[in-house]
């Protein structure tokens, strides 16, 4: 699972430091998570503190208790932690955090859901209160993540308590890393393997589970990904109408930010796409690696039949190009039809098809994958 790097990419990377910064400072920490949010942040958090950390773990599985109000949670704790307290002493939460056997601790409360977030959020905003009371280094600290639904109803932030949402944490950059590392073990090379990471990290924005599946396919699916995007949308339910509120919708994870821009998850438009988004993030990413491209095979076409190209020329717009520098791929693709150029049947197709893709590229469409692959699966441009 390449998921592993994902936390040590700069944006996820400072996303785990604020949490513990504010760990160290005293503070309780909610995590505010959309679902299908990256997994591991758990053991990110636990392995960024190194193996001296300040405190003792604790996972707590909230899902397979049946709270009935906030009051069962204090007594659930003391059972857990300070089973041997004396009967006669009040079972509250001022009692519960001057227990020696709860110093301490750094506790993770997991599989919450909607039946007893309001006990535990009831809970946790009177344990803000009482952690004021005491010192840094014997205050016990919960670390909740809320995901989906839930992280839209948080306690508020408080002297104890922080905030920690996920939300315009990754950038392009952190992207194109991570789908760099997904594509480390694959056998494309070259200029399939450098149009593979630039479309995937376009596509899969701020999620590396996109990432992961695309890596997994051939490039003909990474370069038409719209059936694949589609079952990622079935499979988390996601529908046409679904992304129409920024708000209501950021939970599911569909709207996010990336470097400061609001962006619809490609998944959520791949059954309506009107504004063709999902087509132009294709195009954005082969217009960066393909131009470049094209541009140095004109060049090395250019050094190779210079002497069966003429000058000047004259385009159809009535231009005349003086300089065999100022000859465009097209311009050397008419020369050899009109001229009738006997050159190998293999290069003249060569050209046609860097012809066409600078063709589609300049007209802001991405270029299909059967002019870019042949029938054995083989990327038609390379040098």
């Amino acid at each position: 699972m390449m998921i592993k790097y994902w936390w040590q990419l700069p944006g996820p990377a400072k996303f785990i430091s604020n949490i513990i910064e504010n760990l160290r400072d005293g503070k309780n920490i909610i995590l505010c998570l959309p679902e299908y949010s990256p997994e591991g942040l758990y053991t990110a958090i636990y392995n960024s503190l190194g193996e001296n950390n300040e405190w003792h773990w604790y996972k707590l599985d909230a899902g397979k208790e049946n709270y009935k109000n906030s009051l069962e949670i204090v007594h659930f704790l003391f059972l857990k932690f300070a089973p041997d307290t004396d009967t006669y002493k009040l079972r509250n939460i001022k009692n519960l955090i001057n227990q020696d056997s709860f110093c301490g601790k750094l506790i993770w409360v997991d599989n919450l859901n909607s039946t007893v977030w309001p006990f535990w959020k009831e809970f946790l905003i009177e344990y803000e209160h009482a952690c004021r009371n005491k010192s840094l280094f014997d205050r016990t600290l919960f670390c909740v993540p809320l995901n989906g639904l839930l992280a839209m109803n948080p306690p508020k932030e408080e002297v104890c308590t922080a905030h920690h949402v996920w939300k315009n944490m990754v950038s392009y950059f952190d992207m194109l890393l991570f789908t760099l590392y997904c594509f480390q073990s694959k056998r494309i090379k070259g200029m399939e393997k450098k149009l593979a990471i630039a479309i995937t990290a376009s596509i899969a924005l701020w999620d590396p589970l996109v990432a992961e599946r695309l890596a997994e396919k051939k490039l003909e699916t990474i370069l038409e990904p719209l059936s694949l995007l589609q079952d990622i949308a079935r499979e988390r339910g996601w529908n046409n109408n679904d992304c129409k509120s920024e708000i209501s919708y950021w939970y599911k994870g569909m709207i996010d930010e990336i470097d400061g821009e609001k962006k619809i998850h490609s998944a959520a438009i791949a059954f309506n796409d009107p504004y063709k988004e999902i087509e132009r993030r294709i195009w954005n990413a082969e217009a960066g690696i393909i131009l470049p491209f094209i541009e140095e095979c004109r060049r090395k076409i250019l050094e190779n039949f210079s002497g069966l190209l003429e000058l000047p020329f004259v385009t159809r717009y009535g231009e005349v190009i003086n300089e065999l520098c100022g000859l465009e791929i097209g311009h050397i693709e008419a020369q050899i039809i009109k001229n009738d150029i006997k050159i190998d049947s293999k290069i003249k197709k060569y050209i046609r098809i860097l012809r066409e893709g600078r063709n589609n590229i300049s007209h802001f469409m991405p270029i299909k994958s059967e002019l870019l692959i042949n029938k054995d699966g083989i990327l038609n441009i390379r040098f």
